[in-house]
């Protein structure tokens, strides 16, 4: 038999137990009926409404066939990275170089120039002032020769795939000295006079990929490859445009939207294998290790996340089983630093969609007062019947950059559409330059991480430890040096969708002082601002450095002016 003081510690033992165990319980029961709600924005005040001329408007001529191969691809292209500028686009398959206007701007979105042109009067155009970009890269072979004192040229070879570009001059408002390119690119292999100003040069070759040389009173830059043809490559073309022009500036979007796909319900890995990986349970792992990194990049540089969960799918076996303690506690937490939970799709086609109910009715039992009004696409599918999810008012659809025609931009519909411009745990493989590139393209940063293979590729592959040094390497490179970017969830881009889509812009320099004209753009709507320049004063607006000659601005009144500094 026990004795009386053994009886009394086991009592008091099981006392003990049995308060932590309610406790536990309690806090469960409180956290399953998360009290936090969402507030609508108001919608943001708009500039005066200005009427502008189209001839007042920037302009530029696209030259080449829509149907041509790998050309149209970067016709296309590039005449939708114009039309998201906002510059009125003169498409041309013939052109007559003595009808431009003096410093006109050109692109070229053929390797074979001499099909669209007279390339003496080419030659004598730029001669006079024009400003020419090749696009295209340039042709194996001397039908082209005629170009070859323009361009700097002293011998030119074979074609060969450029990817590791090592950046010598300031064109992106961000780069790094060295990024990997990932795709492939019809480059031609050149030496170039010291009178070219190389921007970017292949880093095994040192052949040039972007240059520009100045003949006579104009200018003449070569995009040496078919990068055109990826639209991740668009800032080579706002960069070559921007050192062209030596004083540019065009709308973007001003903000910086980072995903969680598949995040905070984590399944991917069950618990036996993430014991064998990482020593700990799934829920433990992610609860004590990825997040708390993914939280402390998120404090440190102002980024809120947008965490989608999958609610639809081409099979109704596709949506797994919901560990409610981790789904709770870090969707709450991820709430809780201004972050948005939003639902996902992943379909392979749009016409079978199944709707994962069982989710959606434990969303709306733990979080009771929050409404879900984003929809994340996970492929580039889509059809309406994906909004068509029980008592939810989709009013943002992310979709993926170039999927189908366009970049991603709409506001025509009772719907908004925004682009995931960059997809992928790694920056190392091609990612970095994305960024950067769009970057400059369109002032904003959109990239989506994939929580699932995050933490495991497969069941034998253990990735968080090499993810983790990649998202340092995104924060190092990307989040940290664009704190002139406003962190952005993906319902709060709706007035700069609207803004960036509708505005009306023109812009003009006299000597020193600068005056833009923009109407139907809401108040802050950003701009960029690249120059050789420096701002010395402005009203109508504000600015902020935001490096390698790039300005951000952000517009007031729907008339501004800029002083510069005198040179």
């Amino acid at each position: 038999m026990l004795s009386w003081k053994r009886m009394l510690y086991v009592v008091l033992i099981v006392t003990v137990v049995s308060c932590v165990f309610m406790l536990y319980n309690m806090n469960e029961e409180r956290a399953r009926h998360v009290q936090i709600r969402n507030i609508q924005e108001e919608q943001s005040e708009f500039v005066e409404t200005r009427l502008l001329k189209d001839a007042e408007k920037p302009q530029v001529w696209i030259v080449g066939d829509g149907g041509k191969d790998i050309y149209e691809k970067i016709y296309h292209n590039s005449r939708q990275i114009f039309t998201d500028l906002h510059y009125t686009v003169r498409e041309v398959k013939q052109l007559d170089p003595e009808k431009l206007e003096r410093d006109a701007l050109v692109v070229f979105c053929d390797d074979s120039v001499g099909s669209y042109t007279d390339l003496r009067k080419l030659g004598q155009f730029v001669s006079g002032g024009g400003k020419v970009i090749l696009a295209a890269g340039l042709p194996e072979g001397n039908e082209d020769s005629y170009l070859w004192p323009l361009l700097g040229i002293r011998e030119k070879s074979v074609r060969e795939n450029y990817n590791r570009l090592c950046f010598e001059e300031a064109l992106l408002p961000v780069q790094a000295e060295e990024m990997f390119y990932a795709g492939y690119d019809l480059s031609t292999w050149l030496a170039v006079g010291e009178d070219a100003k190389v921007y970017i040069r292949d880093g095994d070759s040192d052949v040039p990929v972007l240059y520009t040389c100045e003949y006579g009173a104009g200018k003449i830059c070569l995009i040496n490859g078919t990068y055109l043809a990826d639209l991740h490559c668009a800032g080579l073309l706002t960069g070559a445009a921007g050192v062209m022009l030596e004083d540019m500036i065009y709308p973007v979007l001003g903000s910086k939207t980072v995903f969680l796909d598949n995040f905070p319900m984590i399944t991917f890995i069950n618990d036996k294998l993430c014991m064998q990986m990482y020593g700990c349970s799934t829920e433990s792992f992610v609860r004590d290790v990825v997040w708390p990194d993914l939280q402390g990049m998120s404090l440190r540089t102002d980024t809120p996340y947008t965490s989608s969960i999958l609610a639809a799918a081409s099979s109704d076996q596709s949506f797994p089983e919901i560990n409610d303690s981790l789904f709770t506690t870090i969707g709450k937490s991820a709430l809780q630093y201004n972050g948005e939970l939003i639902y996902a799709a992943n379909c392979e086609n749009d016409k079978e969609i199944y709707f994962n109910q069982n989710f959606i009715d434990e969303f709306r039992s733990v979080f009771t007062n929050y409404e879900i009004r984003g929809l994340a696409l996970q492929t580039e599918t889509f059809s309406e019947n994906m909004l068509n999810i029980p008592d939810v008012k989709i009013q943002v659809v992310r979709k993926m950059l170039g999927s189908g025609r366009g970049t991603g931009f709409s506001c025509d519909k009772e719907y908004l559409e925004f682009p995931a411009a960059t997809v992928g745990n790694s920056m190392e493989e091609g990612n970095l330059f994305g960024i950067c590139s769009l970057l400059g393209a369109y002032g904003m940063v959109s990239h989506v991480f994939d929580i699932n293979t995050l933490i495991a590729e497969d069941e034998e592959t253990a990735s968080w430890d090499v993810d983790k040094r990649q998202i340092g390497l995104f924060e190092k490179e990307i989040l940290k040096k664009v704190p002139w970017l406003e962190g952005k969830v993906l319902s709060q881009t709706q007035n700069d969708i609207r803004s960036y889509v509708n505005l009306d812009y023109t812009w003009k320099k006299d000597k020193d002082r600068v005056e833009l004209d923009c109407s139907n753009a809401v108040k802050g709507q950003a701009f960029f601002f690249r120059t050789n320049g420096r701002i010395r004063e402005a009203e109508g607006l504000s600015y902020e450095n935001a490096g390698n000659g790039y300005y951000i601005l952000h517009v007031q009144q729907s008339h501004a002016v800029i002083i510069m500094e005198e040179e």
